[in-house]
């Protein structure tokens, strides 16, 4: 089975914060529960998930991250989560900073996520 996993990445480097306005991922193949292939990949602005989720008139948004199963960022709000749901895609919030390292512990079950906090209404980011 082959998994594909997104990981905010606005830096290059390091797991960053802000998922609804992240452009910069690192998206990891893995099969057979191990990492098969790595890329990077560059939205533009009006390809982020706030943009989808906020600004697109499209009554039937598309975005390139509702092909991924999994999304792992420092911070992503609860209503990002729920519509990212609602596209088949599981949205999580990591400490581990290291977007490999995320994911080889995703793989072997020790990687801690946790819920989102929302400090205001209709919190998205």
């Amino acid at each position: 089975m082959k998994t594909i996993v997104a990981v905010t990445s606005q830096n290059k480097k390091t797991v960053t914060n802000h998922a609804g306005r992240c452009t910069n991922y690192t998206i990891f193949t893995i099969e057979n529960d191990k990492i098969s292939d790595t890329r990077m990949v560059e939205l533009k602005d009006n390809e982020t998930l706030r943009f989808t989720f906020h600004d697109d008139e499209n009554t039937n948004p598309k975005n390139l991250l509702f092909d991924v199963d999994i999304l792992l960022s420092g911070s992503i709000g609860k209503g990002v989560i729920e519509k990212l749901t609602t596209q088949n895609v599981a949205a999580y919030i990591i400490k581990e900073k290291d977007p490999t390292l995320a994911v080889e512990k995703l793989i072997n079950g020790t990687l801690e996520a946790f819920a989102p906090i929302s400090h205001r209404r209709g919190n998205c980011d």
